[in-house]
């Protein structure tokens, strides 16, 4: 996916959020990153230590969604990516651990060890087998609070679309932004949050709110709004 934005899409559709070499502002290339920062410090006013998995991770900085929650905010966390040509930037830019490998063969349960269990976030691109990577993914002991997970929508359809849902659902997650759009891409993730992560009153509200087939931007905007975030 990252690389099909790369081409396709030129960084031109969210400049307000373009990471700069140091990490001053927001990294993501769809708002995933301002996402999970206006859930959890903005509805829930986090103020303790953060933890993430990111699953496909690919360049460090540009269009990272952990960046900004590590170098800004001082979140632990791992990464896994599969293609080696990102090792050395890592190692060089980031303080946290990247392990290249396959993410449908990783042990989560190791990875995974020294986590609390209930984690603030998981980000998963693995541009196809998402449903294979979630069966390994120990959620019998361990909750996300907020998950950011691609379907490519459309590059596949409903392939994997729909195993995501049924099997995230099945586990107690709810979907706060169904088919998450990028302008001349369409629809291509899932904004899932769960109970755990809230309080009744927040978790209520925010899945009283219409953020269904919306743009990145818009989804953030709405939030934002609702719940007098600011970023600066």
């Amino acid at each position: 996916m990252k690389i099909l934005f790369y081409l396709t899409c030129l960084f031109l559709t969210f400049t307000e959020t373009v990471c700069a070499s140091q990490s001053t502002v927001f990294c993501s290339q769809a708002s995933q990153d301002v996402f999970v920062y206006t859930l959890l410090y903005c509805v829930e006013k986090k103020s303790d230590q953060g933890y993430y998995l990111e699953i496909g991770a690919a360049d460090p900085i540009i269009t990272s969604n952990t960046c900004f929650l590590e170098k800004k905010l001082n979140w632990e966390g791992a990464s896994i990516e599969i293609n080696p040509q990102y090792q050395k930037d890592w190692v060089q830019k980031r303080r946290n651990r990247l392990l290249v490998e396959d993410a449908t063969q990783a042990d989560y349960l190791l990875i995974l060890k020294s986590f609390p269990k209930i984690i603030d976030y998981l980000s998963l691109d693995v541009d196809g087998q998402y449903d294979i990577v979630l069966n390994k993914i120990p959620f019998d002991k361990y909750i996300f609070k907020i998950i950011t997970i691609e379907h490519d929508f459309y590059r596949f359809g409903n392939i994997y679309k729909e195993k995501e849902r049924k099997i995230l659902a099945s586990l107690g997650y709810q979907l706060l932004c169904p088919d998450v759009s990028f302008p001349r891409v369409g629809s291509f993730e899932d904004w899932w949050i769960h109970p755990a992560g809230f309080t009744e009153e927040r978790f209520k509200e925010l899945l009283s709110l219409d953020l269904e087939k919306k743009y990145h931007d818009e989804i953030i905007s709405i939030l934002m709004n609702r719940f007098n975030c600011k970023t600066d």
